[in-house]
């Protein structure tokens, strides 16, 4: 593909003696910014201008070369809009290979529609979207824009390479602001300071950078803030709406969050009679947390209500209790005043929550949550609370808000707090399973399966998400088993700070032994083989970050047909790494099989040097967890 690429910019480097090329010819980018690069930001300029604590002004001029169908999924323009916020202008232009203009944008071509999300009902922001979707490979776009927020409290950053495989030629971050207006910066792998200039009226501080060489797709990456040159912006002081704050500190940003939440925790006089009746029917606070938010959740279900700066004001808990929904700041808000009205103490708590999402960056206050939980303090522990999930287990994060910062609002401030994290020795899986091959090699199979904290988040979801039709036909595609038939299924749920979740399976699974002549082939790990291949890479270039810590313990017992007798056992296997351990067993005694595997995976971050070793990790547990023991008949 590259030397495709290379013989393409070279015959268009000779026509170009005899055809007019414009601004931004393709084969003028430099050699060096191709290697690993599926597009290249020709030209990137970006000014921001504070006006005031009340207006940002955000000029962009965005230039990009797209050079294959990978590159794609960058070349669009689009932008967020609501009552605060205003997008004032948008040009483009699509442009060949030669750099010619091929068209212009129309306005009719920009999508203008309402921000969407998971259960949300009632929102203002809008986005404008827009892209050429252009095919003949490469080509580039341009887009100049220009936006106005009507606040301060958050602040653009700025990230010159958007994702892997994206080189940059020119890339600049231009802030524009009063000589007295203050703001902060937090800048990733950019060498020294911004140039600053003043000419009395207006200071300005510029950021620049050059021939940059695309990040490439590696296993187990940075992400790419960790990699790539990126700056974070924060004010000191802001306005948002009618709210004046600070957040030069975090102390500070949490006495404003205080000031959007005050007086919003008053219950309706029947709301509080009924909280007082549930508390006094138990008899430790712990008991009373656990059963007012089983109360929340069965009274309540989640609704997005963001409008304006409602979006971060809670609807009060009055409006909570009589509706019955709220958004995650409205119901967090409610289990603090119901929680209030039975004598505990607890507390409105702001984070980032997702799956995948990035820790904040805990030496610089700013504005990067999304998300509001509760927070419980008992003696020396915390009950933390999802209080948007109907089914979660009170105290329990799991992987949407575990093992990160989050800040807790005092009545002092904000201060920064921990959330659990789940090590190996919370997610583990334990698996028993008693299986019965007949002489056809039919396996029949009852499987007891434990899921334990984090390892159990997506069988959690399952079990809430699905009706029992829809549970079947999702485990009749989705177990590794070549030809299969669901018998039966079960799920017991076990709530805790470290919920477990047993599932139960009876399986049929056809042709499961391979019989040939005298000889039985079978696959002694029935259900839980790993999946993970990489490929060979000898130019590793970063680190690895391994996330997934935990430990599986599976235990199979398979009764075989009469007449049969080993004749080649498992390898022994037992791997000691630094990602990991695995080891598997087998005891075959009276036409029986026991098999024992056992895998502990390890977090950290290990040297590119070391990529291959873990290539070899993964490779022999592929292997192992499909090796076939081989019995043979024996003779009459």
């Amino acid at each position: 593909m590259k030397n495709k690429l290379t013989l393409f910019l070279l015959v268009q480097l000779v026509l170009a003696g005899t055809v007019r090329a414009d601004e931004y010819p393709s084969f003028t980018i430099p050699k060096g910014l191709l290697k690993y690069a599926n597009s290249v930001i020709r030209k990137q300029e970006t000014i921001l201008e504070i006006h005031s604590e009340k207006k940002v002004t955000i000029r962009e001029h965005f230039v990009l070369t797209v050079l294959n169908e990978a590159g794609s999924k960058y070349a669009y323009w689009s932008e967020t809009y609501d009552k605060m916020s205003s997008i004032d202008k948008i040009e483009g232009n699509l442009y060949n290979a030669m750099g010619q203009k091929i068209r212009s944008l129309k306005k009719s071509e920009i999508t203008d529609l309402p921000v969407q999300g998971a259960g949300q009902m009632i929102v203002d922001d809008r986005f404008k979207y827009h892209s050429f979707e252009h095919r003949e490979y490469p080509y580039t776009i341009e887009y100049i824009s220009e936006t106005t927020n009507n606040q301060t409290m958050f602040l653009p950053g700025w990230s010159p390479i958007r994702g892997r495989g994206m080189a940059v030629e020119n890339s600049s971050f231009v802030i524009i602001s009063d000589p007295v207006y203050t703001y902060r910066t937090k800048t990733w792998n950019i060498s020294g300071k911004g140039i600053s200039t003043s000419n009395g009226k207006k200071k300005t501080e510029k950021w620049e950078v050059t021939q940059l060489s695309a990040v490439p797709s590696e296993y187990g990456a940075p992400p790419i803030h960790e990699v790539a040159p990126y700056i974070s912006l924060g004010a000191s002081t802001f306005k948002l709406g009618n709210f004046k704050g600070d957040m030069s500190t975090w102390e500070d940003f949490g006495k404003f969050i205080k000031t959007l939440i005050d007086g919003q925790d008053e219950l309706p006089e029947e709301e509080k009679q009924k909280v007082k009746a549930i508390a006094a029917a138990c008899k430790t606070d712990r008991e009373k947390v656990d059963k007012l938010y089983r109360y929340m959740q069965s009274k309540t279900h989640y609704v997005g209500i963001q409008l304006g700066v409602g979006g971060w004001v809670p609807f009060p808990a009055k409006y909570v209790a009589s509706k019955g929904y709220g958004d995650c700041k409205a119901l967090s808000n409610y289990m603090v005043a119901v929680l209030k009205e039975v004598g505990i103490k607890s507390y409105y708590v702001l984070i980032r929550a997702g799956k995948d999402e990035r820790d904040i960056p805990v030496d610089f206050p700013s504005s990067p949550f999304n998300h509001v939980i509760c927070a419980v303090p008992l003696g020396k522990d915390t009950t933390w609370l999802e209080c948007t999930s109907q089914t979660t287990a009170p105290g329990y994060m799991g992987s949407f808000t575990g093992n990160r910062h989050a800040l807790l609002i005092t009545e002092n401030g904000g201060v920064l707090v921990k959330t659990p994290k789940y090590d190996k020795t919370a997610n583990q899986y334990h698996s028993r399973i008693e299986a019965i091959l007949n002489k056809e090699g039919q396996l029949s199979i009852t499987a007891n399966n434990r899921y334990k904290a984090m390892l159990g988040d997506d069988l959690h979801h399952f079990v809430h998400s699905n009706s029992n039709e829809e549970k079947q036909k999702v485990l009749q595609r989705s177990l590794d088993l070549p030809q299969y038939t669901i018998r039966g299924f079960d799920y017991k749920e076990t709530p805790g700070d470290i919920p477990v979740i047993d599932e139960q399976l009876s399986i049929t699974a056809d042709h499961y032994a391979q019989l040939t002549g005298k000889r039985l082939f079978i696959v002694p790990n029935v259900l839980n083989k790993w999946e993970h291949k990489l490929t060979a890479d000898t130019n590793r270039l970063f680190d690895i970050i391994l996330n997934e810590e935990k430990i599986e313990i599976d235990t199979v017992r398979i009764s075989l047909p009469e007449g049969y007798k080993i004749e080649r056992d498992l390898k022994v296997n037992q791997l000691n790494t630094p990602f990991g351990s695995y080891e598997v067993s087998t005891q075959i005694q009276n036409n029986t099989v026991l098999y024992i595997r056992r895998l502990e995976l390890s977090k950290g971050r290990f040297p590119a040097k070391m990529y291959n070793e873990l290539l070899l990790f993964y490779e022999k547990i592929y292997n192992a967890d499909r090796a076939k023991l081989v019995f043979v008949k024996e003779e009459a």
